[in-house]
C-alpha cells in the first residue's frame, strides 16, 4: 500500500483466505473476488515477490479476468491473462518469481489479444522471467490457479458471500478509478485497454437476468403458506426457503420507446426463470400511469404468449407509477416484493427516493446510460 499506492484500495477490498489445508491450492488462487493464499508456497518467496503475487491476484479481480473469459478455452485464457497480468506488474516496478509468465512481445496488449495471438501460435514455446522456455506447470501459470465462479474450488466461501456479476462490474468500475488516478502519466497509457475491457465486459442480459434473480434468495421453510404446488394432492406441505424470490414485480414501458419484439423476449426470459422456483409474478403495464396489471401465481404456468401480447398504453412517459403501485399495494397489506424489474429506455422522471427492495432496469440500446438507484442490464 505504500510503495504501490495505485493498488492500495484493492488491497483492502477483496478478501484473502488461508488456503494451506486446501488440497487443490498449492500457490494463490483468484475466484474474481476471493484470493485464496497457500502459506507454504509464501515460505520459498521473499517479501517483495509476496508482494507481486499478491498484487497478481489482485489485478485478477480488478480486471475481470475470471468474467472476461466467455466461452474461451480455459488454458489458453488462464496463460493470456497471465501474460497481460505479470506484463503490468513489471512495467509498474514490481517483482514476480522466475516462475511466472513473461513475454515481451505480448506489451501493451490486452488479455483478449493476447489469446487470439496464443490461439493461432500455440501454447508451446510459453516463456518465463528470463526467456526461457516455461518448466512450470502451464495449467497454473506457475504463480497461481485461476478458479470460475461455479467451480466447486472454493465454493464453500462463495455460498456465504459472493457478489453478483453486476456487482462485481460495479465494484471493479469504483477500483480502476483509483486505481488510473494513482498511476503515473507513463505507466496508464499500457493499462488503459486493460481497464476498457474490465469495466466494459459484455455479458450475455440473459445471464446477468439469470444471475440477479438467482441472487435473490430465501433460506427459510415456512409452514405458512402451504406450498401450493402440492395443497391439490391434499399434502400440506411447508413452502420451500431457497432458491428463488416469492414476488416478482416487473413493470413494462408501454410508451412506445420500447421495441416489441425486445420486451417479448426479455418477458419470455423473466417468466421462464421464474417459473423454476414457487415465484409469483405481478405485470404492470404502464406509461403515464399505470394501464393494466396482471398476477400470475407461484403454482399457475404463464400462457400468454408475450410475441403476440397487445400492450396498453403506449403514451408519455413517467417511471415512477410502478412504486407507487406497489407501495399503495403495501400500505393496503399486500406483500413486499423481492425485487422489480422495469423494462423501460429509462427516459422519463424517476421516483425521489429508491425503494427499499432491489430495482432492476433492463435498458435497450439507445436507453439512458445511468440510473439513480438499482441496477441496469443494458441490450445489445
Amino acid at each position: 500500500m505504500l510503495g504501490h499506492p495505485f493498488l492500495a484500495n484493492a488491497v483492502a477490498r477483496f478478501p484473502v483466505v488461508d488456503a494451506s489445508d486446501l488440497d487443490w491450492c498449492n500457490t494463490m488462487a483468484t475466484d474474481g473476488y476471493y484470493i485464496f493464499v497457500n502459506s507454504d508456497f509464501c515460505d520459498d518467496l521473499n517479501e517483495q515477490e509476496i508482494m507481486g503475487v499478491l498484487a497478481h491476484e489482485i489485478l485478477h479481480c480488478i480486471l475481470g479476468h475470471l468474467d472476461r473469459r466467455g466461452e474461451r478455452e480455459k488454458t489458453v485464457w488462464g496463460m493470456a491473462i497471465d501474460y497481460a497480468t505479470n506484463a503490468l506488474l513489471l512495467e509498474a516496478g514490481l517483482t514476480l518469481p522466475k516462475d511466472r509468465l513473461h513475454d515481451k512481445k505480448f506489451r501493451g496488449m490486452t488479455a483478449e489479444d493476447i489469446y487470439e495471438l496464443l490461439r493461432k501460435e500455440g501454447i508451446e514455446g510459453a516463456k518465463d522471467g528470463d526467456g526461457n522456455e516455461f518448466e512450470a506447470d502451464i495449467h497454473t501459470a506457475g504463480l497461481d490457479r485461476h478458479i470460475d465462479p461455479g467451480d466447486i474450488e472454493g465454493a464453500p466461501q462463495r455460498n456465504v458471500e459472493f457478489p453478483t456479476a453486476v456487482e462485481r462490474q460495479r465494484l471493479r468500475i469504483s477500483l480502476t478509478k483509483d486505481l488510473t488516478s494513482q498511476l503515473p502519466g507513463r505507466e496508464s497509457g499500457y493499462w488503459n485497454d486493460e481497464i476498457t475491457k474490465a469495466t466494459t465486459t459484455q455479458i450475455s442480459w440473459e445471464k446477468l437476468l439469470a444471475r440477479f434473480v438467482s441472487g435473490l434468495r430465501r433460506n427459510d421453510y415456512r409452514i405458512f403458506p402451504f406450498n401450493k404446488k402440492h395443497l391439490w394432492r391434499g399434502l400440506f406441505l411447508p413452502s420451500i426457503g431457497a432458491p428463488g424470490p416469492d414476488l416478482l414485480v416487473v413493470a413494462v414501458d408501454t410508451s412506445g420507446s420500447m421495441d416489441r419484439e425486445i420486451l417479448s423476449k426479455v418477458l419470455a426470459e423473466i417468466d421462464g426463470l421464474r417459473s423454476q422456483t414457487e415465484c409469483k409474478l405481478t405485470l404492470i403495464e404502464c406509461d403515464a400511469e399505470v394501464k393494466e396489471t396482471d398476477v400470475f401465481e407461484s403454482w399457475e404456468l404463464t400462457t400468454v404468449n408475450f410475441a403476440v401480447r397487445k400492450f396498453r398504453g403506449r403514451g408519455g412517459t413517467s417511471l415512477k407509477p410502478p412504486f407507487d403501485w406497489v407501495k399503495k399495494t403495501l400500505l393496503e397489506g399486500g406483500q413486499i416484493p423481492d425485487a422489480l424489474i422495469y423494462l423501460t429506455d429509462g427516459y422519463g422522471e424517476f421516483p425521489e427516493t429508491p425503494p427499499l427492495y432491489p430495482c432492476l432496469w433492463v435498458v435497450p440500446k439507445g436507453g439512458v446510460k445511468k440510473v439513480p438507484f438499482g441496477e441496469v442490464i443494458h441490450l445489445q
